[in-house]
């Protein structure tokens, strides 16, 4: 990553299927990258003065005009202020309609022999040191996801994921921020190219 090391506050690196959440400070950019290529992202974040206060996909979709928030789209919350903007973004494609993949979806979906943990399984191991429980969980931000609306109204995954190895997001914090992330476990459909791979995080 090309962030410059002395104004480094964060550098990891989330495992296949694995999880993050980590404060975050107004006016710092986190940078999201994957390693390897064709792997989703799940984001959720909440004011961290307030943190009744969380991300709404809804109003970004709503205010943004467009599904597929990019470059220069803000992140909102439930009470319709700016949580994040977006600054570079090399895909492009970046889903806020569709939400979180989760076990109970996946029996649903899958069957219980396939059905395996999702990234709200992961939100809510993550955000629990704030004393924040499965109910505080919002619907997410898809980073690196295309989920196609066809003419008719029907959606599904994309069989093509849009990321390379190497692309990456950064986003700017906009107020102080509690930020989980998940790095996506799922292996029954293509957002991860049926095969979860390591992402990078980096504050900055």
């Amino acid at each position: 990553m090309s962030f410059t090391a002395e104004y480094t506050t964060r550098d990891e690196v989330v495992a296949a299927r694995g999880h993050t959440a980590f404060e975050m400070r107004k006016g710092q950019t986190l940078r999201i990258e994957d390693i390897e290529g064709q792997q989703a992202v799940d984001l959720i974040c909440y004011n961290l003065d307030n943190l009744d206060e969380k991300f709404w996909a809804a109003h970004t979709a709503k205010l943004a005009g467009h599904i597929y928030v990019t470059t220069g789209d803000v992140l909102y919350s439930d009470l319709v202020k700016p949580m994040m903007t977006i600054t570079a973004d090399t895909v492009g494609v970046n889903d806020v309609i569709c939400g979180s993949c989760s076990y109970a979806l996946d029996v649903v979906r899958y069957g219980e022999e396939k059905a395996q943990k999702g990234c709200m399984d992961n939100f809510e191991e993550s955000i629990t040191p704030w004393g924040l429980t499965r109910k505080d969980i919002p619907m997410c931000f898809n980073i690196f996801l295309r989920y196609p609306v066809e003419a008719d109204g029907s959606v599904s995954i994309d069989q093509d994921p849009p990321s390379k190895a190497g692309d990456y997001m950064d986003l700017r914090a906009e107020m102080d921020l509690l930020i989980s992330i998940s790095n996506c476990p799922q292996e029954n459909n293509p957002c991860t190219g049926f095969n979860p791979s390591p992402i990078g995080v980096v504050v900055r």
